[in-house]
């Protein structure tokens, strides 16, 4: 027998996996995606992913196996990924909870959110399963509560707001610049001076999957602003403390590959040559200080994390 729902005001904005395994029955997310994937899981007569977004008035219906189907809905070619990148096995290491927002280390290699590529395993998945109410804050379905958000490669602090509230204050803090956020970077190269600025415009490259830092004096593209502070230097590399003070996407990336010190083991953002040939285990970027006002008591919180040992590992070779 088929079963149906009637998805209602607060449902408006929520996955359906998210929605079913709220109903009465059990039915669980990985469950309700393997339906999915059958062509199983309907709304308004359609079929739909499992992440699809509800709204209001919404009629929902999972049909049994057996009755006739409709063809599943498109979906990028399912990807073979490791089970530590699935959203049920993902870990999440919390550095501070309140009632309005969760403070996390996201390991790299784990997506923030969904892209077409992998639907799920994706640090948002784990946050939901942690805390569902998640899944309605925010503004896009896909990316919900998410105030910060790091590149899959990349590891450190992120905030993820738990309510409403909290993402529109927080929102605002970040459209602000009051929100302070500190990466450390190992580069290519030795740069000369102590401290800098950069402050390429940056826009989608043209001819390569990845964005690219316009010229000095460029129009086009989006205004960016990159503050390094070199902590050691070593023959051939550079260890930098990175504070951006704008949040494009592959900031850090893309200016350090113009500045030409591009972040050791970054290959979307490479040289041909470089000094010294490295075999770093993992990109050697992470945001290692995150700090902004509690929406709440308006207090000052900050988080820091010390170096991802990879940092040592590498460092040690030079």
């Amino acid at each position: 027998m088929n079963a149906h729902w009637t998805a209602e005001a607060t449902d408006t904005g929520t996955r359906l996996d998210v929605f079913l395994a709220a109903q009465p029955g059990g039915i669980s997310r990985s469950q309700i995606k393997k339906k999915a994937e059958l062509g199983l899981c309907f709304v308004n007569q359609k079929p739909v992913s499992a992440h699809f977004a509800l709204k209001e008035g919404d009629e929902v219906e999972i049909r049994e196996e057996g009755t006739p189907r409709a063809k599943a809905p498109h979906r990028a070619t399912p990807v073979k990924t490791r089970k530590t990148e699935r959203g049920d096995t993902v870990p999440l290491e919390i550095l501070r909870e309140t009632a309005d927002w969760i403070v996390l280390n996201k390991p790299a290699g784990v997506l923030v959110h969904p892209d077409h590529a992998h639907p799920d395993g994706t640090l948002i998945d784990a946050v939901i399963a942690h805390a569902p109410g998640v899944s309605k804050v925010g503004e896009d379905p896909l990316r919900p509560g998410i105030m910060s958000r790091l590149d899959k490669d990349v590891s450190g602090i992120v905030v993820i707001a738990k309510t409403q509230d909290a993402f529109e204050h927080l929102k605002r803090q970040f459209a602000e610049h009051k929100v302070t956020k500190q990466y450390l970077a190992l580069v290519h190269g030795e740069i000369p001076t102590d401290e800098g600025d950069l402050k390429f415009r940056i826009a989608r490259s043209t001819t390569k999957a990845r964005m690219a830092a316009r010229p000095v004096g460029s129009e086009g593209g989006q205004a960016a602003w990159t503050h390094y502070t070199v902590e050691k230097r070593f023959t051939g590399a550079t260890l930098l403390r990175l504070q951006i003070l704008s949040g494009r996407t592959h900031q850090i990336r893309a200016h350090l590959h113009a500045f030409n010190h591009p972040v050791v083991g970054d290959r979307l953002y490479e040289l041909k040559q470089t000094k010294r040939r490295l075999t770093p285990p993992r990109l050697m970027l992470q945001s290692v200080l995150l700090a902004f006002d509690d929406p709440t008591t308006g207090e000052r919180v900050s988080f820091t994390l010390p170096p991802d040992p990879a940092f040592e590992t590498v460092i040690a070779t030079l």
